[in-house]
């Protein structure tokens, strides 16, 4: 039978009684304690009693927020570029080369930070405008209303939500920001309970199709003040199918010195649109829709001979793709490319430090005044940012999970006679991206498809 293709990512921030993201483990919580309340100086943080959600310290179970808030924002934009996300997006994945079968999703991360980022003031806000872009609310809300799709041949769902402890007094304000902007949904509950853990492990399930059952294995740390999670869910199928019968074994080159046996799709088709510079070559394998909105395609990319596909993608960024994109050349082509299934998991603390979030993760500098206040005062910082991908490619398309969790604590050329042979035998570098802005909704690098890593 045709099969389908997958992806699921969720990307998590905590925040500690400091603000903070997730860290190593899946007990630290996003925003950590701090000790005084001096870095609640400003005036946004003597606010008055009704800009403040009080906390329920009553009861075990979740209070909903998101309809509580009566405050809400509506911008009018026009974008002109989207030069920001594209940046951010291939800066982050340039971050995380070293790992074996890497994948994310820089959409997914970049949703959950502008969530943090709403909620930041002073030099924090400052680290937050240059990493996502002083239009990040702009573009948040572009995304939030534009992609999202459900169809017979496609699925494209994004969520995000946000869990306070009930030890914090949140401004609703913030909620209403990331209510309008994101269509977050808001919880406040007691993070530390097993209760707590168990309600943001099954909202994570679900908006991720089940493809990833469990982000936390325990509960959040007693110092965790806000969790907050980003949730992207892809599944689409070629636009040109590959035949199960033309898929068989056959090998990839992990290396020089390695190879190892695996499902390989075939197919010979024209109408392909090929892509091609100085030092990499590849195809955009389309993703059929019933509707005009989303234009999605999967650009598969090798590095051409003498080069690796790390050493090809420090080549790559947004202007070098628009520029591939801009001269695709529709083609006679001969493809075999491999059936894989990978997850993959891993912090991205280090990663956005280098990218410049230095003070947001900082107990002493960290600035999240604007999101509200702890009870007893002391400030939030990010202890964690971490991201969970799933993603299944074969015959008839693709599935992606993805989840980020943030802790506080067009014409072309006619096709030539002679097919184009483009074996993707080798490690190459994949984007499932919305063709119409460019961005890139999932990235990752096939090292080896045999290397499956739950």
């Amino acid at each position: 039978m045709v099969k389908r293709g997958i992806y699921a990512t969720i990307t998590a921030i905590t925040a500690m009684c400091a603000l903070g993201a997730c860290g190593n483990t899946e007990t630290d919580s996003v925003i950590s304690e701090q000790g005084e309340s001096e870095a609640l100086h400003s005036e946004e943080a003597g606010a008055a009693e009704s800009d403040m959600t009080e906390p329920d310290t009553e009861s075990q179970d979740a209070v909903n927020l998101t309809n509580e808030s009566s405050i809400a924002i509506t911008i009018d934009y026009d974008i002109q570029s989207y030069e920001d996300i594209q940046n951010f997006s291939y800066q982050l994945f340039g971050e995380n080369l070293e790992s074996q079968n890497p994948v994310l999703s820089p959409v997914s991360a970049y949703l959950a930070l502008a969530m943090a980022a709403f909620g930041s003031d002073g030099s924090t806000k400052a680290e937050f405008d240059k990493l996502l872009g002083e239009g990040a609310m702009v573009i948040s809300d572009d995304i939030m209303n534009s992609l999202p799709v459900e169809s017979k041949n496609q699925i494209l769902s994004l969520a995000n939500s946000a869990w306070i402890d009930d030890q914090y007094l949140v401004d609703e304000n913030w909620i209403g920001s990331i209510k309008s902007l994101l269509d977050a949904e808001a919880y406040q509950t007691d993070l530390s309970s097993t209760e707590a853990m168990n309600s943001m492990n099954d909202w994570i399930k679900t908006k991720t199709n089940e493809m990833i059952n469990e982000m936390l294995t325990e509960p959040l740390d007693s110092d965790a003040r806000l969790a907050l999670f980003n949730t992207i869910y892809f599944k689409a199928k070629w636009s040109s199918p590959f035949e199960v019968e033309s898929t068989y074994q056959d090998q990839f080159h992990v290396n020089e010195n390695e190879q190892v046996e695996v499902d390989m799709m075939n197919k010979y088709a024209e109408g392909f649109d090929y892509i091609s510079n100085d030092f990499a070559e590849g195809l955009i394998f389309p993703y059929r829709s019933d509707t005009e909105k989303p234009n999605l395609a999967l650009l598969a990319l090798k590095p051409k001979e003498g080069m690796t596909v790390r050493e090809m993608y420090n080549n790559l960024n947004g202007d070098v793709i628009s520029d591939m994109l801009e001269n695709k050349m529709t083609s006679l082509v001969n493809i075999k490319l491999p059936k894989f299934e990978i997850s993959f998991e891993d912090s991205l603390n280090d990663s956005l430090m280098n990218m410049g979030l230095v003070d947001g993760f900082d107990p002493e500098k960290a600035d999240f005044s604007l999101m509200g206040k702890n009870v007893s005062g002391n400030n939030l910082y990010i202890s964690l940012v971490k991201q969970k991908a799933k993603i299944i490619v074969d015959e008839e398309g693709t599935e992606a999970a993805a989840a980020t969790e943030v802790m506080m604590a067009e014409a072309c050329a006619l096709f030539p006679e002679e097919p184009i042979d483009v074996y993707f035998d080798e490690p190459f570098l994949y984007i499932i991206m919305d063709m119409d802005r460019e961005i890139p909704l999932f990235m990752g690098i096939l090292d080896n498809p045999a290397a499956i890593k739950e």
